[in-house]
Parts: structure tokens; sequence; C-alpha cells
């Protein structure tokens, strides 16, 4: 049995979760509205997951990677109103072991609690960008040609072009404005998701 610590400031979607979460098997060993009560409940009850919304109160970076470095061997699954790649990126590299939208299907979320207590990842796709293929994006949200963004990185066109095609598949974009225009939605480069509160 794998318990499980829910950190929420809604009880209503604490509720959700915690009838979704007994279907499948996990204990529901407490519920935190804050960050500071995660802190406290996770030392008292040292779960093996914690479901963590990005947009609590006293929450964002800098609440999470406090909780991360107080609970190494806890492994926490972030759920976000508005998630996109610079977030999943974000939290990732923070180190979270996985991230799931607060609008997907019921079974996606189990399956993403199911695989981070299983000790696997559950990122969505974009989370794993290339730091270049971050730097290409990034550069396509500031309005750059491809030619520009070849002289500023030191590479060919032609590699510029190549890692175009694959934030295209990994983004699910189809042009190369779908690249830009979600770019500048998530604040690529700028500071974007990292930065606090994510709603």
């Amino acid at each position: 049995m794998k318990t499980v610590l829910i950190v929420d400031d809604h009880p209503l979607v604490r509720a959700g979760l915690r009838e979704l979460l007994r279907e499948v098997g996990f204990v529901v060993v407490g519920e935190a509205s804050s960050a500071g009560e995660a802190e406290r409940l996770a030392r008292e009850l040292r779960p093996d997951l914690v479901i963590w919304d990005w947009a609590l109160p006293d929450g964002g970076r800098e609440a999470l990677v406090r909780f991360l470095g107080a609970f190494p061997g806890t492994r926490v699954l972030v759920v976000s109103a508005f998630l996109g790649p610079e977030l999943a990126c974000a939290l990732r590299e923070m180190g979270v072991q996985g991230v799931v939208s607060k609008t997907a299907a019921p079974g996606e979320l189990l399956r993403a609690a199911e695989a981070v207590a299983r000790g696997e990842e559950a990122f969505p796709e974009a989370a794993y960008l290339s730091p270049r293929e971050r730097e290409v994006l990034a550069f396509l949200g500031k309005g750059w040609g491809n030619a520009e963004i070849a002289e500023k990185l030191g590479i060919s066109v032609k590699t510029v072009e190549g890692h175009i095609e694959r934030l295209k598949r990994k983004l699910s974009c189809p042009s190369t404005a779908a690249l830009r225009a979600l770019a500048i939605r998530e604040g690529v480069g700028d500071g974007g998701a990292g930065s606090g509160r994510d709603s």
C-alpha cells in the first residue's frame, strides 16, 4: 500500500482526489491546505507520495524547493491548472518526479500518481526539451529568425532548423508560427513558470 498526502487549498479538490486515489489502492494519510501544513504533516506521517497543488497561497517555487530539500525520500507529483512546457521543464529540474494538469482526465492523473509511486517519472514530453532546444524556443519567442538564432548560438542554420523540427514534434506544434506563439504564451526565456505562483 502506498501512502499519500494531498496538498491543495480547495476542499472539493482534495475530496475528489481522495476518492480517486482510494479507488486504486492508495492510502490517503493526510490532507493539507498550505505549504506550511504540508511540511508539518509530511514530517509526522512520512508519506510515500505527495500530490502538490502548484497554486497554493503560500506555495510557488520557493516553498516547493524547501519541501523537496526537507523530504528528499518523498516523491512529489505536482498538479497545475495551467500546465505548459516551461513549467514542466522547471519542475523536472527542481527535482519533482511528475506533473499533471488539473484539466486532465481522472485516469491520466491516476496513471501519473501510480508511475511516480513506483519510482518512475511522469512528465509530458515537453519536459524533456534539451537545453539547446529551450534556447532555440526562447529566441523564437523573441521573434528571431533562423539565421539570427544560428549566429547567436554559433551553430548552422541547418542545425537550428533541425531543433525547430524536433520542437514541433515534442510540443505538438504544426508550424514555426505556432512554436513562436507557444513560447510567448509560456514566457519561455523570460523567467516564466519558475518565477512564482501558477495562477
